[in-house]
């Protein structure tokens, strides 16, 4: 939900942990300010899940090959900080800056931030070795699933 922290069900973070140990979805040293970047990009990709979530509870089974899109990416922003070092405590306080800040932005900037997120996300996934890749797109497809039996 926007506004809240990102909270990971322990076995997505489980699966994040053994991304860390596979190395590539992390494997690129973050720069300074990589992080808030990377919050920005969650805190975009995860509003813009929060409307198709609607959408596909209310019935709309169109709107979730994008809401998986979405969350893959998002999980692969996570994935890539966690390998960088950065974790729960400093991610939430980003994540939550990134949120706040995305309040005040015009819903233009904010659909093209959105857009540049989703194809760098799709890019660090893509970029990610097949194990890497098949334990985001599993917690992904979990995450999903979990949002219709709600």
């Amino acid at each position: 939900t926007p506004g809240q922290p990102l909270k990971l069900h322990p076995l997505r973070l489980a699966l994040l942990l053994a991304m860390s140990c596979t190395g590539q979805i992390g494997a690129q040293a973050q720069t300074p300010g990589q992080h808030e970047h990377s919050a920005a990009c969650v805190a975009a990709l995860k509003t813009k899940a929060a409307a198709l979530t609607e959408l596909y509870r209310g019935g709309d089974d169109g709107v979730k090959d994008d809401l998986l899109r979405y969350t893959e990416a998002g999980y692969a922003f996570i994935g890539t900080a966690y390998e960088d070092g950065l974790r729960k405590a400093e991610a939430d306080r980003l994540l939550a800056a990134a949120e706040e800040n995305q309040k005040s932005m015009p819903s233009a900037q904010l659909e093209t931030l959105t857009a540049a997120c989703l194809a760098e996300g799709s890019k660090l996934l893509s970029d990610a070795n097949a194990a890497e890749r098949a334990i985001v797109k599993a917690a992904a497809r979990s995450r999903v699933r979990r949002i219709r039996d709600k």
